[in-house]
């Protein structure tokens, strides 16, 4: 009897529990579905996009500063639907002024803001600006009447700017007004340069006044050209920046060259040189006295091989002395000279004062003047070592140019040892090059010439190399020994100044590009890039 009893109840129970479970589908349906996975996810989603929108809108600068705070809710309102828009619209104008490519529309769009949120990151952590008195940037800036809170924002965003700059290697940095209401920042890669971002013109400006601050520059003239400096501190060691400003259309255009100290200098057999032209060099470099010329157009590496030769002189015998401008590499057993025009600190004058503190090697940064090269080219005979560059095409337009400026051609050929032309070539990035998918025409060619081809390489990009395939720089270099036949054709003037630039050009153009053709067997360039870079002497 007790077991019926048990019975009755549960079945009670379950049908009470089947009752309530009808009634709360059939009142409550919104409520019971609210909270199903699919919703949940949804919503989530949803908030996601509301947020981001958010993001875009004050990173954007499609949008004005005075409007940003109604297009905030609006983003946080319509979430998704207002980042379309607004990616539309940044993708549109983006490809009108060229700053992305069609195939490249996502990282162009996207990468700017994550790139620049990491640099802001890196900034806090890592850098520190000073001027040249060793004032810090703050200390600078809020001296000119700044608040703290403006100080800070723009200290971040300069910082951001600066430190991107020497993480990915760029030798220039580059802010140029796009329009009026647009700035564009570009950093030099490997002699290449590339957009990483833009921004409104307000922000720009403030960040332009702020590295002109910190460079000891007059943050109110904004047409006439000026020159300054400042360093920076990171946990790698000092960083030296030159900086000039200039007023183009559309506001004022400011350039960074980055004196980077932390980077180290190379010896005189990581540059490029080959085997023999490296043997001749030092042989030139252990004589007592001679003259070394560097030559090439601005970029090529001249101020860098220069060194590199310094670094094979024994500091402790030898009395080294330079003339620089700028001093890019501080050698600490050298006596280096910085030229300031102001303080009638020139080439000419420098050296002059030099010659009588009895040095054994010279360091002339550039012959720029008829005063220099005489005096350069008078020591060279007086038992000093000079190394010296040159602006010039090739090895015999270096001879003419010299010439042009006024040396006389009997001072040339007693006093000049050696010429070297050089250009530089990108190196691939050895993680991420593949063998070179070359034509049947180039493989015939290799074949009839007898040339393993097999070595040779092609850029692929990776993210050690930012997608680019190459990773640094080496210089590819013609070598030139002036011997006794061309100090004999140069003494007696029986070179025609016309024809020899011509033949020198071409002469010099060939040597180059058999030296790249070297590299790009030995899988360090590719073929295109030698081309690219020796298709410029033609």
């Amino acid at each position: 009897m007790f077991y019926c009893a048990q019975l009755e109840t549960e079945s009670l129970i379950f049908a009470a529990g089947m009752l309530l479970d009808s009634a709360r589908q059939q009142i409550f349906p919104a409520a019971w579905l609210l909270f199903s996975p699919v919703r949940v996810i949804l919503l989530v989603v949803w908030v996601y996009f509301c947020v981001y929108s958010v993001l875009r809108v004050e990173g954007s600068n499609l949008i004005p500063v005075r409007h940003k705070a109604k297009a905030n809710i609006l983003a946080l309102l319509t979430g998704p639907f207002f980042l379309f828009v607004l990616f539309v619209a940044d993708v549109t104008i983006k490809l009108q002024e060229g700053i992305i490519r069609p195939g490249n529309i996502l990282k162009g769009i996207f990468g700017d803001t994550f790139k620049r949120r990491r640099a802001r990151y890196k900034a806090e952590k890592g850098i520190e600006l000073l001027d040249s008195a060793g004032r810090s940037f703050a200390e600078v800036y809020s001296s000119q009447g700044r608040d703290q809170k403006t100080t800070s924002e723009i200290l971040s965003l300069t910082e951001s700017i600066i430190l991107d700059g020497i993480r990915d290697r760029a030798s220039d940095i580059l802010l140029d007004p796009k329009s009026r209401s647009v700035f564009t920042v570009r950093f030099r890669i490997d002699g290449v340069l590339s957009t990483v971002s833009q921004m409104e013109a307000d922000k720009a400006g403030t960040i332009v006044n702020s590295i002109k601050a910190i460079s000891n520059m007059d943050i109110a003239e904004r047409r006439r050209p000026q020159d300054g400096s400042f360093m920076a501190r990171i946990p790698e060691g000092d960083v030296y920046f030159r900086v000039a400003s200039a007023g183009v259309l559309g506001g004022e255009k400011l350039s960074i060259r980055i004196l980077n100290q932390s980077a180290g200098l190379l010896r005189l057999d990581e540059i490029g040189l080959s085997a023999q032209s490296q043997r001749l060099v030092l042989d030139n470099i252990s004589r007592a006295s001679g003259m070394i010329v560097v030559c090439g157009p601005t970029g090529s590496g001249k101020t860098t091989s220069l060194y590199a030769m310094l670094s094979e002189v024994d500091f402790y015998e030898r009395n080294v002395v330079t003339v620089e401008d700028p001093i890019e590499y501080v050698l600490p057993s050298a006596s280096q000279i910085e030229v300031n025009v102001k303080a009638n600190i020139t080439f000419a004058n420098a050296l002059r004062n030099i010659l009588r503190q009895d040095p054994d090697v010279i360091c002339v940064g550039e012959i720029r003047d008829v005063e220099t090269a005489d005096m350069a080219l008078q020591a060279s005979q007086t038992g000093h070592l000079v190394l010296a560059t040159l602006h010039s095409s090739s090895n015999l337009a270096a001879l003419v140019r010299l010439m042009d400026l006024g040396v006389r051609p009997l001072l040339l050929a007693s006093g000049l040892d050696v010429i070297i032309s050089q250009r530089l070539v990108r190196r691939l990035c050895e993680h991420c090059k593949r063998p070179a998918g070359l034509t049947e025409t180039q493989i015939a060619n290799f074949e009839r010439k007898k040339i393993d081809y097999r070595t040779i390489m092609e850029a692929n990009g990776c993210k050690r190399c930012r997608g680019t395939g190459f990773v640094g720089r080496t210089a590819i270099m013609d070598v030139m020994r002036l011997d006794e036949d061309v100090k004999a054709n140069l003494a007696n003037e029986r070179l025609s100044l016309g024809s020899m630039k011509q033949r020198g050009d071409k002469e010099s153009m060939s040597a180059l590009r058999k030296e790249g053709l070297r590299k790009v067997l030995a899988g360090i360039t590719t073929i295109e890039e030698v081309q690219r870079v020796t298709s410029k002497l033609g």
